[in-house]
């Protein structure tokens, strides 16, 4: 469990980060099949939402998320073949070097049990799979909203960093708000059909604000290793990966997570989402 965890990681990032520099060596594809052909070699092979049918060579690892996986007689896969939410069909002949797992909804209970009862940390490893589901989620929808609307997070990440302070307060007041907020919408009729909106809004604020500060960390990192400049999509990316790694950090991680959750939804409401940018915001400190 502890290998499949650290597999789906290293080729999600590799998946990236490989770009043309390895051409054909790793594929990743979202809602698309993908199909090893007979004599071909590729490196690693991740699709989500996609069906991966091997029938030549795999050097690493095969893995898919909410589909199945077809090793034919002819294949050879020398990494491990990891299939979440789909079926793996492996016929006579497939070679497998590593190992295989398979969590769909007809195992999962055996899987969790097995877990559980394999080693005393059990809990921590459901909690990683969840936490790995909950953070594949949330790359897909920053990366989409970096492309389709990158001027409002550029605006909000740069209201966290020059003016911090302010935001950290208004991200702790509307916190503390929330609660307070929907329970005076329950006096009335009314309100009580505006509590789902609300709930909305503090969701979408919230998701908002983290991909900011991902995309902020992403080019305080960029800079460190002397490389600004850096499309608004790597910087999101890797500030996201640093931020969800760091979360991982025995007793502060957690604090860490807050922290940046609240200065996100801090900067969201003090910048309307993003739309209105302070004024001693330059032009020069905005760029997308």
């Amino acid at each position: 469990m502890k290998k499949t965890l650290v597999a789906i990681v290293v080729v999600f990032v590799m998946s990236f980060a490989a770009g043309a520099a390895a051409e054909n060596t790793t594929i990743f594809k979202i809602g698309e099949d993908v199909l090893i052909e007979e004599g071909s070699r590729v490196n690693h092979v991740l699709t989500i939402n996609g069906q991966i049918t091997v029938t030549g060579t795999v050097e690493g690892n095969v893995i898919a998320m909410g589909d199945s996986v077809v090793l034919t007689r002819k294949a050879l896969v020398k990494g491990n073949v990891v299939v979440l939410g789909g079926v793996l069909v492996k016929a006579k002949g497939a070679d497998v070097q590593g190992t295989i797992t398979e969590i769909n909804s007809s195992n999962i209970s055996e899987v969790i049990t097995h877990v559980l009862s394999d080693e005393w940390e059990g809990w921590s490893w459901v909690f990683a799979i969840f936490s790995l589901t909950i953070f594949f989620s949330i790359l897909i929808i920053a990366i989409l909203m970096v492309l389709l609307i990158p001027k409002p997070i550029q605006v909000i990440a740069a209201s966290i960093r020059e003016e911090t302070m302010k935001i950290t307060l208004w991200g702790l007041l509307g916190l503390v708000l929330v609660v307070p907020l929907a329970i005076l919408l329950t006096v009335s009729v009314i309100g009580i059909v505006l509590i789902p909106l609300e709930m909305i809004l503090v969701v979408v604020a919230g998701l908002l604000g983290l991909i900011a500060v991902s995309q902020l960390v992403g080019r305080k990192l960029y800079a460190l290793f002397k490389r600004p400049g850096q499309h608004i999509c790597r910087e999101t990316f890797w500030g996201l990966v640093v931020l969800w790694s760091v979360g991982w950090i025995p007793y502060i991680g957690w604090m860490i997570k807050v922290l940046a959750l609240m200065m996100g939804l801090g900067a969201v409401i003090y910048t309307r989402f993003g739309t209105h940018a302070p004024r001693r915001l330059s032009s020069s400190n905005i760029n997308v």
